[in-house]
């Protein structure tokens, strides 16, 4: 640490004179800067004189009683202006911290994309008083929903868990989504199961071996189906934004998908569905419970999932 700090003192003028510097480019007076700084127009002066001595450069031409920045003056004022925010921003920060609490909740991220940042955006309009930052954290490896430094976390079907309190949130419930272009196009109209097979059935890669896709869903049906050809896509979100394309029918999740339900983009493909038996888990780090703020935010989510 000696040595950063005494390399920066050997690279640098003094922080000072810059932070005079700072104020005389951006007024482009010298009186202006004084007072501002509270000094006099000739500490003003002596500094600019000093970074100009410093650097062997003019900072600014003088036109009698008017002054404007050099264009070696505009380089130096443009990254000490963009280095002094960046500074100050970093001060505020850490001062609102100590005043403002914070905490983590994490998700997988099609739980944070579908459900959870709406109920977020929710939970801050009902509460326009609060100071809590709830700060979210998305992965689609459930042991990252559960580090230590995590408040709360929303896992699907995640098993016990040391050191987390666990309550179900919301239970699985699966269906057939589609378009409205789609579904008009298709002339799509699915009663039996095997109806589906008519249409484009759209995947997503299995990240995690509980994680339920076409041949899954069709397994609960205790008919031997066969799935050819369903395109795949990397991750759900990349899924559901091809459905509201009108590529194909793609597996809906109750709960995750009641915005795009709502607002029409997307529609049921019939009445089938299928209760998993898995669910998602809202889990309370044990470890860091105590917080009021958390436990505020903690009753509202499980409110939430109770409602949907």
């Amino acid at each position: 640490m000696k040595g950063s700090a005494k390399s920066f003192r050997h690279r640098m003028p003094a922080l000072h004179s810059l932070l005079v510097f700072e104020a005389a480019a951006r007024h482009m007076n010298f009186t202006l800067a004084a007072e501002e700084l509270h000094v006099s127009q000739a500490a003003v002066s002596k500094q600019i004189k000093y970074l100009e001595t410093y650097f062997g450069f003019a900072l600014f031409h003088r036109e009698g009683r008017k002054v404007c920045l050099s264009a070696k003056g505009e380089q130096l004022h443009a990254r000490v202006s963009a280095s002094l925010n960046y500074l100050a921003d970093g001060v505020d920060e850490l001062q609102d911290s100590v005043e403002v609490e914070s905490i983590s909740i994490a998700a997988n991220s099609a739980v944070s994309q579908f459900w959870l940042n709406g109920v977020i955006s929710e939970f801050y309009r009902a509460h326009p008083e609060t100071a809590l930052n709830v700060r979210l954290i998305s992965s689609d490896h459930t042991p990252d929903l559960f580090r230590d430094d995590i408040d709360l976390s929303i896992a699907y079907d995640p098993g016990q868990r040391i050191g987390w309190n666990l309550t179900e949130l919301f239970a699985e419930v699966l269906f057939p989504v589609a378009s409205p272009e789609y579904m008009a196009r298709s002339m799509c109209e699915v009663g039996e199961v095997t109806g589906l097979l008519n249409y484009e059935l759209l995947d997503f890669e299995r990240l995690e071996p509980n994680w339920i896709n076409w041949k899954v869903w069709f397994s609960a049906f205790d008919r031997h189906i066969t799935v050819r050809n369903a395109r795949r896509f990397s991750n759900y979100m990349v899924l559901v934004d091809a459905a509201r394309r009108g590529q194909g029918v793609a597996l809906g999740t109750a709960q995750l998908m009641d915005q795009q339900l709502a607002d029409g983009s997307l529609q049921r493909v019939g009445e089938l569905e299928v209760t998993s038996g898995r669910s998602y888990w809202l889990g309370i780090n044990e470890n860091r419970a105590g917080q009021p703020g958390l436990q505020s935010f903690y009753y509202w989510l499980l409110g939430r999932g109770s409602a949907t």
